[in-house]
């Protein structure tokens, strides 16, 4: 009986199994029915786009980049995509979600790997497809995002800003569930471009993402985009610890959304931002390790392995372990396996590599003038920067740039991204011989260069600017040469705007330490204007270099800027940054025990203002003032 009982009990078993396997080759047999109807869907939904479409590049459209760099592009693919599971699994609840529109904000440091996230989701939502890294390899994920039971289909890509204007807009009704990636939203943020000229409105010329936030979320709440979801994904520079309430961290365009109390609030995924998470140690050696094999297709000598404490060593270059930082590490390794360098090392070695690709491709005689029409492309954001296609046929192949459409004769370089590199090949090896040889530029001819990239794309030049000290501190090395041009002075208005508010941006975020370059960009300022709108951006630069001299204990410095801030005049704006300074000067003079002085102070500017905008500043000053 017993024997029996045991057989009936391992025949069930056989049968559960059976069943088991049964279920998994039709699961399987299913999912590859819907992946193949899936893609069927798609062929048969999927239209050419019309001309109100946004336009969109890279995966679900074609966008040529620059040779130079360009296995450093996010876009290339040269090395796995390390996925955090957290940042992925937020991505399937942003867009599986119900609403019709929502958006989406993620910071991190320039080259931690925002652009390749957002290009891998792009892929994902088109292919149906992922693989991320997992317990130490990379396998294919069991999600399906896109290939579901409603067969969805997706468009995804990056904005095209040059081919969508804002007034597509207003028009546009999407065919399709559609994720919008918009890469570097602060570059796309115009509120600053100063008064609208004969009576046109900016917005129609230039896309802004405030603008476009706020129509989108009015389309979702009329309805129009019917059955299809939006996804607006931004991304921005990290801005340190982001707070909604203070502003702290947030990019100006998102603080105008919050102190709009804009109705495109309510469409966001979250609050706040969402930093992008750090790569762990074992996927930035999978990236090291892809990025060995790349460069042994260019030079098959390089038998470089990569070391079990790879992380140890980058953060020795890069603080945050940045993934670009790590390909660059890796390709220097490459061919020097002394991995005891600096930052400026493994910079400098890629730009040197790239030089030689540049002399190979058009020879020595024309490098000199091609160097510098691809500093002047990187200065303007691609407006600038061109060579008459008779005098240099060799360009025609040689990746560096493209024929202009309008006039076949002229030859248009491509800026040099990604932006770090651009920015560090302009501001410290263009002019410097022991790169270049004898293509470096001179001091004379930089400048030159620069006060052209002025002239011809001011808010594409202001924006170089910004992210260069961002990224590469308030050096004196680069900011005397480069940013301190006299001959501005004579420039447009709009140029001449353009030009002071990135100086006072730039003095904004100087440091203490720093104060002897805040001092000569302020001398600067002086000189380039005396109207209202120059006066209101002075003021703005007055408190600011008053907020670095305190902080550094030259009040008597600090006091006398102060004095000289009467003279910009008495409107609102100045008014506010009166305040602020005094509130400056009072804190610091607490600090130091001058409460005679401190007192005298603030009975002078805030004791009696008791207005709105000078609220936080009064505040500020008695809190000190009570403290002491």
């Amino acid at each position: 009986m017993g024997a029996l009982t045991e057989i009936a009990r391992i025949a069930v078993e056989i049968v559960k199994i059976i069943v088991a396997l049964v279920r998994i080759a039709v699961g399987a047999t299913w999912n590859a029915l819907k992946r193949l109807l899936g893609m069927r869907v798609r062929e048969w939904q999927k239209s050419p786009d019309s001309p109100g479409d946004p336009a969109l590049f890279y995966f679900c459209g074609d966008k040529e980049e620059s040779e130079l760099f360009r296995q450093f592009h996010f876009s290339e693919g040269v090395t796995r995509y390390i996925m955090v599971e957290p940042l992925w699994q937020a991505f399937e609840t942003f867009y599986r979600a119900p609403q019709p529109l929502s958006w989406w904000l993620i910071t991190g440091k320039p080259g931690a790997g925002k652009s390749r996230t957002a290009f891998e989701f792009c892929k994902a939502l088109e292919t149906g497809k992922v693989e991320f890294f997992q317990r130490g390899k990379f396998v294919p994920s069991d999600i399906e995002p896109v290939i579901g039971e409603d067969f969805s289909v997706w468009k995804a890509g990056f904005l095209d800003f040059a081919n969508t204007p804002f007034a597509k807009w207003e028009k546009w009704q999407p065919r399709e569930h559609t994720l919008l990636v918009v890469d570097a939203a602060s570059k796309h943020y115009n509120a600053r471009l100063g008064p609208r000229q004969d009576g046109e409105d900016v917005r129609y010329n230039r896309f802004n993402i405030v603008e476009i936030i706020k129509l989108l979320a009015q389309k979702a709440e009329r309805g129009d985009f019917g059955l299809f979801r939006v996804r607006l994904l931004l991304l921005d520079q990290e801005y340190g610890a982001a707070n909604e309430k203070t502003g702290d961290g947030l990019p100006d365009w998102y603080r105008t959304l919050y102190k709009d109390e804009s109705d495109g609030l309510s469409w966001r995924f979250r609050e706040g931002v969402t930093p992008l998470p750090p790569i762990t140690s074992e996927g930035l050696s999978c990236i090291a390790q892809d990025m060995q094999e790349s460069v042994k297709q260019y030079n098959p000598e390089a038998l470089y392995v990569v070391p079990r404490d790879f992380s140890k060593k980058l953060k020795s270059i890069d603080a945050e372990r940045r993934p670009l930082f790590a390909m660059l590490l890796a390709a220097y390794a490459a061919v020097d396996n002394n991995l005891n360098v600096t930052q400026r090392d493994v910079l400098e070695h890629v730009v040197r590599c790239e030089y030689e690709r540049v002399l190979r491709t058009v020879g020595l005689e024309r490098t000199p003038r091609i160097l510098k029409d691809l500093t002047l492309s990187t200065l303007s954001g691609g407006k600038s920067g061109m060579c008459k296609l008779e005098s240099a046929h060799e360009l025609w192949h040689s990746g560096l740039g493209f024929v202009d459409s309008e006039d076949s004769a002229m030859f248009c370089f491509y800026p040099i991204e990604p932006d770090l590199l651009g920015e560090y090949l302009v501001l410290y090896c263009a002019g410097r011989r022991d790169i270049f040889d004898t293509a470096s530029i001179s001091n004379n001819d930089m400048r030159f260069l620069v006060y052209k990239a002025w002239e011809s794309a001011p808010i594409e030049t202001a924006d170089f600017f910004e992210r260069s000290q961002e990224n590469f501190s308030s050096d004196p090395e680069w900011i005397e040469v480069l940013f301190l041009d006299e001959r501005l002075t004579i420039a447009n208005a709009i140029v001449k705007l353009r030009y002071v508010q990135t100086a006072v941006s730039m003095i904004v975020r100087i440091s203490k330490e720093e104060i002897a370059i805040a001092r000569k960009i302020f001398k600067c300022l002086n000189n380039l204007g005396e109207n209202g709108m120059f006066r209101r951006e002075r003021a703005r630069a007055s408190a600011s270099l008053i907020r670095l001299c305190c902080e550094a204990g030259l009040f008597d410095e600090a006091s006398s800027l102060f004095l000289e801030m009467r003279a910009l005049g008495e409107t609102d704006d100045i008014r506010i940054c009166r305040a602020e300074a005094s509130a400056y000067l009072i804190e610091g003079l607490c600090k130091v025990g001058e409460l005679v002085r401190a007192r005298v102070m603030f009975e002078g500017t805030l004791a009696f203002d008791l207005t709105k905008e000078v609220q936080i500043s009064r505040a500020r000053a008695l809190l000190a003032l009570f403290n002491a």
